[in-house]
């Protein structure tokens, strides 16, 4: 059943987040990653890795602003 959903994401994106779908943040918008596929394999480019610099999973939904590896797309350093 999940197989085939789409996770809607509309909220700020750490700088970051990657997967293969969108290795390029866009610098229009902090809401690059609109929809994630559920399948999608990410990782943190500071680390390389699934997990992030704070130890916790890489996904768009726990990359939050709330974290303190966060980075906005606005953040210039």
């Amino acid at each position: 059943m999940l197989e085939n959903q789409q996770i809607a994401i509309h909220r700020l994106i750490c700088r970051n987040l990657r997967t293969k779908a969108s290795y390029v943040p866009s610098i229009r918008t902090e809401n690059y990653l609109v929809e994630s596929d559920h399948k999608a394999q990410y990782w943190c480019i500071k680390t390389m890795k699934v997990i992030g610099p704070d130890d916790k999973f890489v996904v768009p939904e726990d990359c939050k602003p709330e974290r303190k590896c966060f980075k906005s797309l606005l953040d210039v350093f």
